[in-house]
């Protein structure tokens, strides 16, 4: 098997994986071009982060393929239709990384709407007020859950915990307590905070615009960990500029890394925090990635494949 995109950070994490499977480790962010390279003659390719594009071209450069296995929960930056075709696999870690992007979702909302960063600014630039930090409790408000994946009920269990009422939209409704299940633009009318917690898919691309953007009240927050390209960026800036929603929290964006323009642009917009990717990225959901990447590998060499995609 083949390891496309290694750092020396991951390798420790990758040590079960090589006693027990013959395992060549290329390390870098690969060129489109270097992905079938580095995958030359393997039968599994394994990519630890989605600035991968596993594509079409690599796959058809890959005659042995017969899997590829991501760390991650989605797999936007693999082409799965492409794969199917060519009766390669897409192995996946849906459940890794839940409890991590859950909990940012609530840190996120609190730290922006009760604005921590600038009365911290404040108080070391030599001001002691409070008045200008007033902020709302979650108990009593209203979340609006777009996706009922893993993640998405993880979030929905969690708002419900801190006295949220709870609202959700999913592709496919299922019934879960203390949630109620309502219509995508019911919930974008409705919510105080909404959650985007969908897979990109072409169904997904786009979903939140202009026209569901104008629904949301004017103290809305808008949260955004799962793919950029399920909110219109332009449309969502346009419509902070404009005083609704109240704010939003993006993770992700529709460009990553983002251009300086892109950058530019971003800084002018009012009350919108953006982070670099890492509703994920903490130390036990690192560990969870890599155990569950180890185990599907194995599991698929083995003949009992586990969490594919269909």
């Amino acid at each position: 098997m083949a390891v496309v995109d290694c750092v020396p950070d991951d390798e420790p994490f990758l040590s079960e994986l090589r006693a027990k499977a013959a395992t060549r480790i290329s390390y870098g962010a690969p060129a489109p071009g270097e992905i079938a390279e580095r995958a030359r003659g393997a039968a599994v390719l394994a990519t630890l982060y989605t600035y991968t594009r596993v594509d079409g071209a690599v796959l058809s450069r890959l005659p042995t393929l017969r899997l590829v296995a991501t760390r991650t929960s989605g797999y936007s930056h693999i082409d799965a239709e492409a794969a199917r075709r060519r009766g390669v696999a897409v192995a996946t870690v849906p459940a890794a990384s839940t409890q991590a992007v859950a909990e940012y979702v609530f840190g996120a909302v609190l730290a922006a709407q009760r604005r921590l960063v600038q009365a911290r600014d404040a108080v070391r630039g030599g001001a002691w007020r409070y008045h200008d930090f007033r902020g709302f409790e979650l108990a009593g408000a209203t979340l609006g859950v777009i996706g009922l994946g893993m993640i998405g009920t993880r979030v929905a269990e969690l708002g419900h915990a801190l006295g949220m009422h709870v609202l959700a939209w999913s592709r496919t409704p299922r019934e879960l307590a203390g949630v109620e299940l309502a219509e995508l633009m019911q919930v974008m009318a409705r919510a105080d905070i909404v959650s985007v917690n969908l897979a990109l898919t072409g169904e997904t691309r786009g979903l939140i615009g202009e026209r569901e953007l104008a629904k949301l009240k004017p103290s809305a927050w808008l949260v955004n960990t799962a793919r950029g390209g399920i909110v219109d960026e332009d449309a969502l800036f346009a419509s902070l500029e404009s005083g609704r929603p109240g704010g939003a929290v993006l993770d992700v964006l529709a460009e990553e890394p983002p251009s300086a323009e892109r950058l530019e642009r971003m800084s002018t917009v009012p009350n919108l925090l953006v982070t670099p990717h890492i509703a994920w990225n903490t130390e036990q959901a690192i560990r969870r990635q890599f155990d569950e990447l180890t185990e599907n590998v194995l599991a698929f060499l083995e003949g009992r494949p586990r969490n594919l995609i269909e």
